[in-house]
């Protein structure tokens, strides 16, 4: 169903948005273009694995994000262009009700183990756990420099060695 959803948000996005006197615009500009990545990211997080199963807790949480993002750009741009409602295209309207579906589905097919607490709290964990393992293998060590004395002795014939 999230691919579905998807699918279509992705579809929606080439379709006119807006038309005026038959100049039509499409989605795939402002907006438009994060609409267009959250659906993109939220098909391919719907289409990774195994489909019979649902999605793991973080990859669940993933999908929130991006299809709440979708579904945020969306009514927001819905709600501060009321003005213009006759101006709004089918493409519109069908990228409105995609992120709002999409956005439906992914939070209603969850695992009956997954909320919204315990995924952030592993969205939380599994970066930390990424991040620490960019930096293994670099250690990192301080030491308290000591001081060294130096003799100097009768000069070398060496051309090379400094002489001070």
């Amino acid at each position: 169903m999230m691919l579905i959803a998807a699918a279509v948000g992705v579809i929606s996005i080439f379709l006119p948005w807006f038309s005026y006197y038959g100049f039509s615009v499409s989605g795939m500009n402002g907006w438009g273009v994060l609409v267009f990545l959250c659906f993109a990211a939220a098909g391919v997080l719907a289409f990774m694995g195994d489909q019979t199963k649902n999605l793991s807790q973080d990859k669940w949480m993933i999908a929130l994000i991006v299809s709440g993002i979708a579904a945020l750009v969306m009514v927001i741009r819905f709600l501060t262009n009321m003005e213009i409602l006759r101006l709004f295209s089918f493409g519109f309207y069908l990228a409105l009700i995609a992120a709002v579906a999409l956005l439906a589905v992914t939070y209603m097919f969850r695992s009956s183990t997954d909320n919204l607490q315990a995924g952030f709290d592993d969205l939380k964990t599994s970066f930390g756990s990424r991040t620490d393992t960019h930096h293994t293998g670099h250690t990192t060590t301080t030491t308290t420099p000591t001081p060294t004395n130096v003799s100097h002795t009768t000069p070398s014939n060496d051309p090379n060695r400094p002489t001070t």
